[in-house]
């Protein structure tokens, strides 16, 4: 054996039994320590809890599937589709039987799709009843006026379509570039007042889920270990049909 090798052998070793004597040693004043045990088993019951979304469907086919169950029920097939927010992550394949349109608030070069810069807020440029279906997935958290957005989306409708709507109820702070508000259900329905609901409901499927960002966006974890309630809220309104 070289000598070379006899000393990475000799450190292996050495950093095995302070790992070994590590294990012991905080065993040891675990069961010393009652307080310090028992936050060590909450601790660990929390990592555990944090896994459980991992055996639920996605965040983004949950979000699917609550579209699809909006257009079931409102006997939507296809169509025209306006995705606000779609710049970055559209979603146009999951929609083949609609004609696909996105708007952002700026342009973006890269894009897979074509993007109008707009602003949902404000956008009257876009005639009234343009869209059969309306959607949009994290972004009503971004918007400013989001009580502005309902009141041109509701316009944007045909008689007939559907808007569906996934944001936040509890998620971390997360400015993209500004983070303003959090929904209930309650609350994201009152912005669609001439809309008839079809869905309207709390998702906890990632309440556990240990979100304490990643690079830049690290966060330091709380009291309990990172930021824990994570509840998603799900959106879907009709515009009734017109009078004849």
């Amino acid at each position: 054996m070289s000598q070379k090798d006899s000393y990475n052998r000799k450190k292996r070793f050495e950093f095995h039994d302070r790992s070994f004597f590590n294990r012991i040693k905080n065993s040891i004043l675990l069961f010393k320590d009652p307080d310090l045990f028992e936050k060590d088993v909450v601790s660990r019951v929390l990592m555990e809890a944090g896994k459980e979304y991992l055996k639920q469907p996605d965040r983004w086919q949950r979000v699917k599937d609550v579209t699809y169950e909006a257009m079931g029920m409102a006997q939507l097939e296809s169509g025209s589709m306006l995705e606000i927010g779609g710049r970055r992550n559209p979603r146009n394949e999951s929609f083949p039987d609609f004609k696909y349109s996105a708007m952002d608030l700026q342009f973006v070069d890269d894009s897979p799709v074509h993007v109008t810069a707009g602003d949902i807020t404000n956008c009257p440029e876009i005639p009234d009843e343009s869209f059969d279906l309306i959607f949009s997935f994290d972004v009503f958290e971004h918007i400013d006026k989001p009580w502005l957005a309902g009141q041109e989306i509701q316009r944007l409708l045909r008689p007939g379509g559907v808007t569906v709507h996934s944001t936040l109820f509890a998620w971390r702070y997360h400015p993209c570039p500004i983070d303003y508000w959090r929904y209930s259900p309650e609350g994201l329905a009152s912005l669609f007042p001439a809309l008839e609901r079809l869905i309207c409901r709390f998702d906890y499927t990632e309440r556990r889920r240990d979100v304490n960002g990643r690079g830049r966006s690290h966060l330091e974890p709380d009291l309990f270990g990172a930021f824990r309630e994570n509840i998603r809220v799900h959106y879907a309104g009709q515009k009734p049909m017109k009078n004849k």
